[in-house]
């Protein structure tokens, strides 16, 4: 597989040194051996995360981006939160039922401030949830937008109303955007106030954030819950580049870092003190096509082609070393409503892209080439990212005549193009799924997501979408939502390449576990004995 992936990308020297033999990295959690001369110092208690992505805001509800929610998903409290096994558990909340289909009834803790010292109450729930549902300029208001309203009770009880049944409501109380803000502070500063020096009542509190440089927090001596007491400070350092990311946690310039690509595997490895911890994830790396007319991509059977002709299985294996699972669907392992049987499974047959190709009016010109796509993506926020875009590219030429014109781009750059739903033909996706519920991978199919980005619409995706939103019956949900995995494997309005898994570097002297939904719980982030 490698000599194959090394003939077609003969001249890229990104993926020459890629296809290197690497380390093998351990599985499960990393803790010390208390000898290495990389460990962790006893009397150091600052413990410094190098981050591949820069958070960019300190707004919880504004970004879908998992950079973000590592540094936020510390500092604010949640209803209902996710342990480390992603079960979902009570935060803020004592108890709670369901009053009818389209009510819940919430009791909260009366003991909660935030980090100012304003109490939490139902006035900064009613708030913060509304605000997710109602403002159409947030990235999560697709999301939230079924929730009609929060009615208060009183200081610590309130209903939450819902415009129709929604059996995923629990998940979307414990996800990204269900942080609650405090409203009187909002009020008083304004968000560009509260931007600057936002407040929330989780376990560690703001101190500050240089853009692109680092993000500090502490230990919030008033959190109601059990609070980690092995830190006095907690770092997260944005350090984009991946051999640079490596270098710093060598030197004992941080203690863990996230997205090690595999050629950086056996350096971390082989030295003395640090180590490679692998984890799974739902994050999938998805090639989406624009479907609207004017690009040649809008034909069904040119999509179908570009599928064909992408080698999920050799990528999985060469470019990112094993470190990932070809697939055929968005929902990963784990995630309520998986078609297992597109799972692990994937499409390459030269012969019929090519004749799919031919058959869509798109023949090969005298140079052999069909016709050139424009693909932008990633240099440095994911796992081998860029050389998951340059295999691509390099397979659609070699296999069947695509020429791709590659434009890859900085962490920061490649938000700002992609946040706005904006590429030309094609661009380059490495999402995961803090829902953990099917309908959050089936909404990019939906034209709240996908109306300019991929501008896919299709009837009875729309009507899947909207039902399994509703269906209080949990089988047939599951079906529902089995079914509109299906019509996008057909219809491939995204790419479904690769299940990618998380490989973080951690040096001795630090007790980590990975968690599936790939943020830095820091109460469980602890020192070593």
């Amino acid at each position: 597989m490698k000599k194959k992936l090394s003939m077609l990308l003969a001249g890229t020297m990104a993926l020459s040194i890629l296809l290197t033999s690497c380390g093998s990295p351990s599985q499960g959690s990393a803790q010390s051996s208390g000898s290495g001369s990389g460990a962790q110092a006893v009397e150091d208690r600052t413990l410094t995360i190098g981050l591949a992505a820069d958070p960019q805001t300190m707004d919880p509800q504004a970004l879908l981006s998992t950079a973000t929610t590592c540094v936020v998903a510390n500092m604010y409290s949640k209803l209902l939160r996710r342990d480390d096994d992603m079960n979902i558990v009570k935060d803020l909340v004592t108890e709670y039922s369901i009053v009818d289909d389209t009510t819940w009834t919430f009791t909260i803790r009366d003991d909660v401030v935030f980090h100012n010292g304003d109490p939490l109450t139902s006035a900064d729930v009613k708030y913060s949830i509304e605000r997710a549902a109602k403002d159409e300029t947030l990235m999560e208001y697709p999301h939230w937008k079924n929730i009609e309203s929060v009615e208060i009770i009183d200081d610590y009880h309130f209903n939450i109303k819902t415009w129709e049944p929604y059996p995923a409501l629990e998940a979307l109380l414990s996800k990204s955007g269900g942080d609650i803000l405090p409203k009187n502070y909002i009020e008083e500063v304004g968000m560009d106030g509260f931007l600057k020096a936002p407040v929330g009542s989780g376990a560690y509190r703001f101190v500050s954030y240089t853009k692109d440089q680092e993000v500090v927090m502490e230990p919030n001596p008033d959190y109601y819950g059990e609070l980690n007491d092995d830190w006095d400070q907690v770092v997260f350092r944005v350090i984009p580049e991946a051999s640079t990311r490596v270098g710093e946690l060598l030197a004992g310039g941080v203690d863990i870092i996230n997205n090690v690509s595999p050629n950086e595997w056996e350096r971390i490895n082989s030295n003395d003190g640090t180590s490679v911890l692998m984890g799974e994830s739902t994050r999938v790396y998805m090639l989406g096509m624009k479907c609207s007319e004017g690009n040649e991509t809008a034909d069904v059977r040119v999509r179908q082609a570009i599928d064909y002709a992408i080698d999920d299985s050799l990528i999985a294996e060469a470019v990112l070393d094993g470190a990932g699972v070809p697939t055929l669907t968005r929902v990963a392992n784990g995630v309520v409503g998986q078609d297992a049987d597109l799972y692990g499974k994937y499409n390459f047959d030269v012969e019929k892209a090519n004749k799919l190709l031919d058959e869509a009016g798109y023949p090969r010109g005298e140079d052999g080439i069909r016709f050139t796509l424009g693909l932008e993506g990633p240099n440095g926020r994911y796992t081998m990212d860029s050389d998951v875009c340059q295999a691509v590219a390099s397979m659609l030429m070699e296999n069947v005549g695509i020429q791709v014109d590659l434009q890859l781009y900085d962490s920061t750059t490649y938000v700002n193009i992609l946040s706005p739903r904006e590429f030309k033909d094609a661009a380059m996706y490495c999402f995961g799924d803090n829902f953990f519920d099917g309908i959050y991978a089936i909404a990019c199919y939906t034209p709240d997501f996908s109306m300019g980005e991929t501008d896919y619409n299709n009837p009875r995706m729309n009507e899947l979408y909207s039902s399994a939103m509703a269906n209080m019956n949990l089988e047939e949900r599951v079906a529902q939502i089995e079914e509109a995995q299906q019509i996008a494997a057909e219809e491939v309005p995204y790419s479904n390449l690769v299940n990618l898994k998380s490989a973080y570097g951690v040096r001795d002297g630090i007790n980590f576990v990975g968690r599936l939904d790939e943020v830095f719980n820091l109460n469980t982030i602890t020192r070593a004995e």
